[in-house]
């Protein structure tokens, strides 16, 4: 055996030293990775932070060295390159475990000295590592997969801000809650005679909010309590400003030791002169760096209590608060505003995109849960819309509440409509490529007709009677007698009103009004043409997915060449396995549907099978002999039986045209060369009135246009007397 490597040159020496600590730095990092992944998660404290700081420093040393070393022969050579991109991705992948490892542990250890020691390390090492991966060589994002976001966008340093969002973000919710309980519960702790009367009972009014709000936040010093031996004694009571003053002060408190830690271990991250060296030889921060870090701290926490006080406020049940916020939250639930649509539009839209998982069940009697939540969101809408007509519209009533209101009720009205429209179009297109024929006609038709039934309601206004002023006529009066309220259908056409003794704001709010009422009619009747637009999907899928699996089961033209003297009895083994896959589904999934809906999916699936089963012989120029067209005329045959004994399929689906059609292909192949076709069957059977020209008595082979192609597809018999006479000829 050649020995070539004295033939090889020799190594580099600064080559063997950088792939050797490139190698040492893999295992040490591999290592930290290892340890930090393995931290446990409800401990409540973290033993390895010390050890796992300790060894920063020397992998950091490490990272500088591999990353500052930019030699000819090293940037040159294919092992240095792969080294240098493997580092490259262990840093990336180091960063983001740090960056969740930091955010956990602050928000455990921010009260604890010695863990916040090594959590400060952890920061410089991250922030050390940071800019080594800014290079031209440093395109190893691809690592990281799509399930972390936070790596598709350019990392910051963990500078002080940064450190003090991440602190507002974890305390951002428990002092939401204790804002929330300072101004709603405090009322009831100064005065225990409330009651659910006090609260306005009008519900009209944007005032009545705004009086409730401050009734419940006003600030009481002075109160009674009662003593066991029934005397009452005055008490100052702490007001809700003294209270509030004492959670940004217990906030500040907790991050007291964080600076006292930072001002000891990093003092170059409080900022430049911020420390002060003091009488006793400790520095300090100055109290102008303290005021503008708290500053800046109260100014992130407290616009995140607010979202998160307006989230308890409005979208959670806020109960457990305190009873009088109770009574408030349920009195503020009787004021149907324009969040109630914010909340269920965002709940619908949820639902829906947990519906794009093949194995999610999102069932809900015929429909689906995500149609349910569309239909009460419409129901809701309609409502409010219907609240904001009139019977006999005026000027005067042109200025009131109601016209403004209902610009934005008919705003997302129209929006809801189009979301809808497009989600059931966008559904049908993926159901219906994954031949999903229950959660399809669900969604295309149980769902979709759900909520076109709840928006023919949004033109019934109310009937101004002194017994029903809130009842709606739908609800009250019988079907019958629907037809005598033609008088309050439809929205009220106020563009007539619209003159110069109106103001520029009813104009402009007439004009709006007018423009919303005919978007929301037209994607209304776009949404009803849906159903119909769904099915037409469902006909050109049907086709590609039947061509699709007559590829995969049809047998080959030999099974077809055969030649057998006794006649087939059982059809061929794909004929049942075709109809399983195709038809068997939708015939399932319509049957809690209407009749006519279920007979034209159905028969239209079947033509279109059988069509496409026609037009895989033809392509393929399949070649008959006798017994080929005798099993091909069974496997036809037995789509009725299949129909009959395993669906129970209706009559009018047993004599579709297109079964016709294919048996009458199968009589084609059979034919002779000559043979004429008469124009009635007489082997069918007449019925009482039915007259001999009748469609019905026609034999099979007429329902078949271009007969003569077929004819082609008839095999030659072999002649074995021809092979001495003339050349051989071989049957394709």
């Amino acid at each position: 055996m050649m020995n070539i490597s004295k033939w090889l040159p020799q190594e580099d020496t600064t080559i063997q030293e950088y792939v050797f600590n490139c190698k040492k730095l893999n295992r040490l990092v591999e290592t930290l990775i290892c340890k930090l992944g393995n931290l446990p998660e409800d401990a409540a404290t973290w033993k390895e932070l010390e050890e796992v700081s300790s060894s920063l420093d020397a992998i950091a040393k490490l990272f500088i060295k591999i990353s500052g070393d930019h030699r000819a022969a090293i940037v040159a050579n294919y092992k240095c390159k792969y080294w240098r991109k493997s580092i490259n991705n262990k840093r990336l992948s180091i960063m983001y475990l740090l960056s969740h490892v930091i955010t956990e542990a602050i928000g455990k250890f921010l009260q604890d000295s010695e863990h916040l020691t090594h959590i400060l390390k952890l920061i410089v090492f991250f922030d050390t590592i940071l800019p080594l991966g800014s290079g031209s060589d440093s395109k190893s994002t691809s690592i990281v997969r799509n399930t972390c976001p936070s790596m598709l966008l350019p990392m910051r340093k963990l500078s002080l801000t940064k450190i003090l969002q991440i602190i507002a973000q974890l305390r951002a919710e428990e002092c939401g809650q204790q804002l929330v309980y300072i101004l709603m519960n405090i009322k009831l702790e100064t005065d225990r005679s409330f009651r659910e009367d006090d609260y306005p009972t009008s519900d009209n009014s944007s005032m009545e909010v705004y009086r409730a709000l401050t009734e419940n936040m006003s600030p009481a010093h002075l109160g009674t309590v009662t003593r066991p031996n029934g005397e009452n004694q005055p008490q100052l009571i702490v007001n809700e400003t003294s209270m509030l003053e004492g959670m940004i002060a217990a906030e500040y408190q907790r991050l007291k030791l964080l600076f006292e830690t930072m001002g000891k271990e990093t003092p170059e991250r409080l900022g430049p002169s911020s420390m002060r060296e003091a009488r006793n030889g400790e520095c300090r921060m100055t109290a102008r760096a303290k005021q503008k870090i708290i500053g800046y701290y109260q100014e992130i926490l407290w616009g995140l209590v607010g979202a998160h006080a307006e989230y308890s406020l409005i979208w959670k049940g806020i109960g457990f608060h305190g009873e009088t916020c109770s009574h408030w939250a349920s009195w503020l639930k009787r004021f149907t505003t324009n969040v109630n649509w914010d909340f269920m539009f965002r709940k619908a839209l949820v639902a829906a995109a947990y519906q794009n998982s093949t194995y999610l069940v999102n069932d809900y009697e015929n429909g689906t849960k995500t149609g349910l939540l569309f239909k009460e969101m419409f129901t809701e809408l309609v409502l409010l819309s219907n609240s904001c007509e009139g019977s006999n519209w005026t000027v005067a009533a042109l200025e009131e509440l109601p016209l403004t209101e209902q610009i934005p009720i008919l705003h997302r009205l129209d929006h809801s409509v189009h979301t809808v429209r497009l989600w059931a179009e966008g559904k049908a297109r993926q159901l219906s490529n994954m031949w999903n024929m229950d959660q399809f006609f669900r969604v295309t038709q149980v769902d979709v007709t759900s909520s076109i039934t709840a928006l023919e309601k949004r033109h019934v206004r109310y009937i101004i009677t002194e017994r029903w002023t809130t009842t709606f006529a739908w609800e009250i009066f019988p079907r019958q007698l629907m037809g005598l309220l033609g008088q309050w259908m439809g929205y009220a056409n106020q563009n007539d009103l619209l003159g110069p003794e109106c103001s520029v704001h009813v104009m402009v709010c007439g004009k709006m009004r007018a423009k919303l009422v005919s978007e929301v009619n037209e994607n209304f009747t776009k949404l009803k043409c849906v159903p119909n637009g769904s099915i037409d999907v469902l006909a050109k899928v049907c086709r590609i997915y039947s061509l699709a699996n007559l590829k995969l089961i049809f047998p080959d033209a030999k099974y077809w060449k055969q030649q057998f003297d006794e006649i087939p009895q059982y059809a061929s083994s794909y004929v049942e396995d075709y109809l399983e896959v195709i038809l068997k589904p939708v015939i399932q999934a319509t049957t809690e549907l209407d009749d006519p809906l279920q007979q034209r999916a159905s028969c239209l699936v079947l033509d279109i099978m059988c069509e496409a089963w026609l037009d895989h012989i033809y392509q393929y120029k399949i070649k008959f002999t006798e017994w080929g067209a005798l099993q091909l005329l069974a496997d036809f045959g037995a789509v009725p039986t299949w129909l009959m004994e395993r669906v129970e399929a209706t009559p009018n689906l047993l004599c579709t045209e297109m079964l016709r059609r294919c048996e009458g292909v199968g009589r084609l192949l059979l034919s002779q060369p000559g043979h004429r076709i008469p124009m009635i069957d007489k082997t069918i059977r007449s019925y009482q009135g039915e007259n001999e020209s009748s469609p019905t008595r026609m034999p099979p082979e007429m329902y078949v246009p271009n007969q003569t192609q077929w004819l082609e597809l008839r095999a030659q018999k072999n002649n074995y007397f021809s092979l001495c006479c003339t050349d051989l000829h071989l049957v394709r």
